[in-house]
């Protein structure tokens, strides 16, 4: 039967609904939610099950009344009229009424009105006088006894109405009503065997098991949530035609992927919703439903023999008769999905006669080649459907479409798009997913664009754009745009840090990323197809990392198949798959990521069956499983590593072979074992000749960074750092003239592995450690040093009590220290400060050069202490005088004040007093006058304006390593920014190369370089600045999850210190002399430069990206402060510590009184 009720919605703030039914009486029911269908979906199936309780007598309530409907009325209600003790005096404002026609007798009716929340309390409306006059008549005494918050929730907001819904519900007949009588057989049939799914009761929406199977798509697009994309013809002309009708045709979209098929059928699904009527009637039970299922979860959980059948059989009792389509997720696996070694059944099989004598109407998409595996499979199955072959879109329908899809995008993730961006976005879906079709994949990319910069509040562009994709496929942006530039020696240099003595096969590595940065690889095939062949330990496999890791951004994106293990005759179906394992190995890895570089190592090993299958994957760049899935392999690289050749002529040693007989040796083993036809689709062979002992050392060094760069070490805080005598001592002893360099990593682990594990063990425990390995006589030895934290300061800080003070405190304490400064100018010392300056000007006079450098610092020191008294008196000022100095610029405009370096009349803006001091201000200003005071002793002494920083990365991070030391950069730009002026500054650069200059260089060295110094000198001048920046001197240590841990040590010299390019010079002698004298033991040992310090300070950050913020968590032991700061760098983050320090109060004043 069908039925028709009224309900009431009300709508919240937060855009929630509620649903109330409308003269129900007794029966009323009430649902809340967000989404209409699904409250409405909710609601039928409460009275569908209400209903299937009642007598049918009482079903004729379930009606809507003619003439039902709502109005909003204005009430002022006084309850002390009625309850003279009510906390609610009055209530005043708009509420709804429900006005319903009854028949009073056959000729006579009458109008109810009641409140759609309160049903139960209802008068009978009087014509004659007016509503609002009987409404509040009415409401004052049926709603005296109320609670405000309830009285709140009758009002009306004006975003209620009153809608009507329709359903179809079954009654209960007097058949129902009989009991059920057992068969003779009912005590025979199996009740509680284990596993066995009982027979279910049909759900409130008419089904077993669909509801739990199945997703709705029909209700999502009621809801308005179903992605139906822009309509394409003919497609839908033909779904409709094919799918509309009273007795729907199965219908299979063939396509590749990408190509629109499911987004077409969801064009369908709405279409055919529109075209049943719902947006007339809202009767969800009057429309035709499209079902998604997937095979896999029918037969989910179905362990016994006759289980999946069973659950097939009540799928169709679900659909059969009914107006419902069933797409199929995995059609094309139903000729293999429930067949078993015991058994050949399978889902194609079951589901065949019903689809052929029409009681079930499946649909389903696949690609052409998972069409031709369910031809194989289930031919009969297969030519039951309809096919419908889907083209991919064009290049202008595909833009069109991104434009639709951008504008729904734009609404719904709050984003904006650059005009620009579509045509990029649509030439990278072209170029780097090949393997699937417009517009799928350009429509999937602007989806995810909307996803990661939803609520962004800024246009995304093609920046954004090629962001994304180096995040998605690995390959580094600079890869991508052919607007970045990209030199080969950069390439070059990159992967010469990883493999050291093969320039031919860093050759062939550069070419082929300097031609996918060009562009010029071909579409169709793989980016290149790489053999790699010489003797073993010459860095084949090391190279393929290499390039997994500078293409790809990871070195995990390496899928290495190690072809020792594909010597059976069923390598092919363990790569590809059987019948019973669809899935192969490599064809799954690669489409779970098919940005990869596959290493096929020791290729010679492999089945002879095997080499044929890659003759597909070498020429068109795919490979297609057991299960019809295709593999696409036109973003990977294919290495295969080989040793054919390199033991015929077994190396005499590292380097002393001759190189070019062995290459054509190698050369013509690979001919005599790949096929002709597998050979030539090889894009290089690659030879890697013996190590020499150069590239020996290299390799040696490298290999020890790994192992001094080990999660033992680095989760301890212990930093290594080794001399190059043990270098010498690992190449000289780790090498083999037959085995190259693969004996390193045994030698490392036994010898070196070993000695750093007993320091550990038995050296001295702390949170941080410094570790020196060296050697002696025929040993490994260990210097281990703890490093523990600076003695903190005994002497207060006058400072700190003043930090939480208002700043109407602040600006008295600020005239406080206006005095002392004119103290300090008044004072002997600043006095003894002129005297000085005096002398050296006399004798500078006299032709003495050398006072030169003295003149000019006292000088600049006398004149800063005169500007910082002005400045003070300024910051001091209160409101109240700027006020009245505003007036007089009012009145008196014709003032010339000098503005910006520019003359100007008559402009009040330039006239105007400066703005109030802010709390930074003023406590800055306090921080110099503390600080002044505590080196007024010592202005002076030249030597107190001069110092000299250097900056040594230790450990890990030492001199010679591969990259430099982010920290120290860090450490560079705070000083430089801090006080004073740069006199001059020196670095070293990973590669050797030293950088030197003034101000100018070292600021274009921090802002323009990305590369990071291992070694740095600072030289700066400026009032006090020795003093302010003595606390400086110690330990930096800088933790990340992302990244290695850096120890930096800073030390402070004197003025009389070499320039910074000669001290950085002068290093590594210092730093020899100390590593001889110790493996000699000689007594005593010179000064080690290395040597370890307290450590000052502690920072643990997270470097963020372009430019953003990230937490700072900061310890400075000296000051004993602690805490989090949100900065780009740390190096923001110091001034707020030197400000502090600055108030070191020696004399124990208390704070606040400068």
């Amino acid at each position: 039967m069908n039925f028709t009720l009224a309900v009431y919605q009300r709508r919240d703030a937060s855009g929630g609904l509620r649903w109330t039914t409308i003269g129900l009486g007794p029966h009323t029911r009430m649902r809340e939610g967000r989404g209409a269908v699904k409250i409405q979906q909710k609601l039928v199936e409460d009275l569908r099950g209400l209903m299937a309780e009642l007598p049918v007598r009482e079903l004729a309530a379930f009606q809507l009344p003619r003439g039902l409907r709502l109005e909003r009325v204005q009430l002022e209600l006084d309850f002390k009229r009625v309850r003279s003790g009510s906390e609610i005096p009055r209530l005043s404002g708009v509420f709804p009424l429900i006005l319903e026609p009854r028949w009073r007798t056959r000729t006579e009716s009458l109008t109810l009105a009641y409140h759609p929340a309160r049903q139960g309390e209802w008068f009978a409306v009087d014509s004659r006088s007016s509503l609002e006059e009987q409404a509040r008549a009415f409401f004052t005494h049926a709603w005296a006894r109320l609670e405000l918050p309830e009285l709140e929730e009758l009002r009306s907001n004006r975003k209620d109405s009153l809608k009507a819904i329709s359903f179809e519900a079954p009654s209960r007949s007097l058949l129902d009503m009989l009991g059920k009588k057992k068969g003779p057989w009912a005590d025979l049939e199996p009740r509680d065997r284990p596993g066995r799914e009982k027979k279910r009761k049909k759900s409130a929406g008419g089904t077993q098991v669909l509801h739990a199977l199945g997703t709705n798509l029909t209700l999502q697009a009621a809801e308005g949530t179903l992605a139906a994309g822009m309509p394409r013809a003919p497609y839908r002309e033909q779904l409709q035609w094919l799918l509309g009708g009273e007795r729907g045709t199965p219908v299979l979209l063939v396509g590749p992927p990408g190509c629109g098929k499911r987004t077409l059928l969801k064009r369908f699904v709405a279409d055919q919703l529109e075209a049943d009527g719902f947006p007339t009637h809202r009767n969800l039970d009057k429309v035709t439903e499209v079902w998604t299922i997937a095979g896999k979860r029918i037969i989910a959980g179905m362990s016994y023999v006759g289980d999946w059948e069973q659950r097939c059989l009540q799928l169709l009792e679900d659909v059969r008769g009914r107006r419902r389509l069933l797409l199929i997720e995995d059609l094309h696996a139903f000729g293999r999905i429930g067949r078993t070694r015991d058994s050949d059944t399978h889902l194609a099989l079951f589901f065949q006669g019903a689809l052929a004598r029409g009681e079930v109407t499946l649909v389903g998409t696949v690609t052409p080649e998972q069409l031709q595996r369910l031809e194989a499979d289930a031919p009969s199955f297969a030519a039951l459907f309809t096919q419908v072959h889907v083209r991919p879109t064009s290049t202008d329908e595909t833009l069109r479409m991104l434009l639709h899809e951008s504008r729904e995008l734009e609404s719904k993730h709050q984003v904006h798009w650059h005009p620009m961006l579509f045509p990029s976005l649509l030439e990278q879906a072209n170029s780097l997913f090949a393997g699937a079709a417009l517009p799928g994949k350009a429509i999937d990319l602007l989806r995810e664009l909307a996803t990661r910069h939803q609520h962004a509040r800024r246009v995304v562009t093609t920046e954004e754009l090629f962001s994304h994709l180096a995040a998605r496929t690995g390959l580094p942006p600079h890869l991508l745009s052919a607007r970045e530039r990209l030199m080969p020696e950069e390439v070059r240099e990159a992967l010469s840090r990883r493999v050291m003595g093969q320039p031919a096969a860093l050759d062939a590595a550069c070419d082929l990323i300097m031609r996918i940065h060009s562009g010029l690889t071909d579409p169709q095939r793989p980016y290149g197809v790489y053999l790699f062949t010489g003797p073993t330990g010459t860095g084949k496999t090391e190279l393929a990392r290499a390039l997994a890791s500078y293409l790809y951004g990871d070195a995990s994106r390496l899928v290495r198949l190690d072809m020792a293990e594909f010597q059976t005759p069923d390598a092919v179906a363990r790569l590809t798959g059987d019948a019973w394992h669809p899935e192969g190995r490599l064809t799954r890895l690669i489409r779970e990521q098919p940005f990869s570089l596959v290493l096929l190592d020791e290729i010679e090993k492999a089945h002879p069956s095997l080499l044929n299958l890659l003759l597909q994957t070498f020429d068109e760049g795919r490979l297609t499983d057991a299960s019809g899935e295709t593999a696409d392999f036109t973003h990977a690289v294919l290495v295969m590593t080989s040793n054919l050749g390199a033991r015929r002529k077994p190396a005499m040693g590292i380097g002393e072979a001759d190189a070019r007989t062995l290459a054509l040796d190698a050369d013509r083993a690979v001919r005599e074992f790949f096929p002709p036809e597998l050979f030539n689709r090889i894009d290089r062979v690659v030879y890697f000749s013996p190590l020499s002992r150069e590239a020996g050392e290299k390799v040696v060094e490298k290999e020890l960074a790994r192992l001094l760069a080990r999660q033992g070490l680095t989760s301890r805080n212990i930093f290594v750092s080794a001399d190059d005598a043990v270098k010498r001592r690992i190449v000289e002893e780790s090498f083999d003239a037959h085995l190259g360099a693969r004996p390193l990593k045994r030698y490392l682990e036994e010898k070196v592995g070993q000695v750093l594990s007993d320091a550990i063990i038995r050296g001295p425990q702390s949170l941080l450690r410094l570790f020196q390995l060296y050697t002696r006589e025929d040993r490994f030895e260990v210097q281990a040093d703890a490093l523990l934290p600076r003695e903190p300061v005994a002497e207060g800080f006058a400072l700190e009590p003043l930090l939480s003070l208002p700043i109407a405190r602040l600006r008295e304490t600020l005239i406080e220290a206006c005095e002392d400064v004119r103290g300090m100018r008044e004072s002997e010392a600043l006095g003894a400060l002129s005297e000085q300056v005096r002398f050296h000007l006399d004798r500078l006079q006299a032709g003495d050069r050398e006072h030169a450098e003295s003149l000019y610092t006292l000088d600049a020191m006398r004149m800063y202490l005169e500007h910082f008294a002005t400045q003070l008196d300024t910051l001091s000022r209160a409101p109240e005088e700027e006020a009245r100095e505003m007036i007089e610029v009012e009145r008196f405009g014709l003032l010339e004040v000098s503005h910006a370096n520019v003359v100007r009349l008559f402009d009040r803006r330039a006239l105007a007093p400066p703005r109030t001091a802010s709390r930074e201000q003023m406590l800055d200003a306090l921080a110099e006058v503390y600080f002044l005071r505590r080196i007024l002793r010592g202005l002076a002494s030249p030597a107190q304006h001069m110092v000299q920083l250097e900056l040594l990365p230790l450990g890990q991070w030492r001199r010679g390593a591969a990259s430099g030391s982010l920290l120290t950069r860090w450490l560079c730009t705070a000083y430089a920014h801090s006080r004073g002026a740069i006199e001059s500054f020196a670095a070293l650069l990973p590669s050797g190369a030293r950088v030197a200059g003034g101000a100018r260089q070292l600021r274009e060295f921090l802002h323009a370089s990305s590369v990071e110094p291992v070694h740095a000198a600072i030289k700066l001048v400026g009032p006090g600045i020795r003093p302010f920046l003595e606390g400086e001197s110690g330990l930096h240590v800088w933790q990340s999850s992302g990244r290695m841990p850096e120890i930096v040590k800073v030390r402070v010299h004197d003025a009389e210190a070499p320039e910074p390019a000669v001290l950085l010079a002068g290093h590594a002698a210092r730093l020899q002399a100390f590593h001889e004298a110790r493996q000699e033991g000689r007594r005593p040992l010179p000064e080690d430069p290395e040597a370890a310090m307290p450590v000052v300070r502690a920072y643990r950050f997270e470097p963020p990206s372009r430019q953003e913020v990230a937490e700072l968590e900061l310890d400075d032991y000296l000051l004993t402060y602690s805490a989090t700061h949100r900065v780009r760098s740390p190096a923001e983050a110091l001034p707020t510590l030197w400000r502090l320090r600055m108030s070191q109060n020696p004399s124990g004043a208390e704070g606040g009184q400068p």
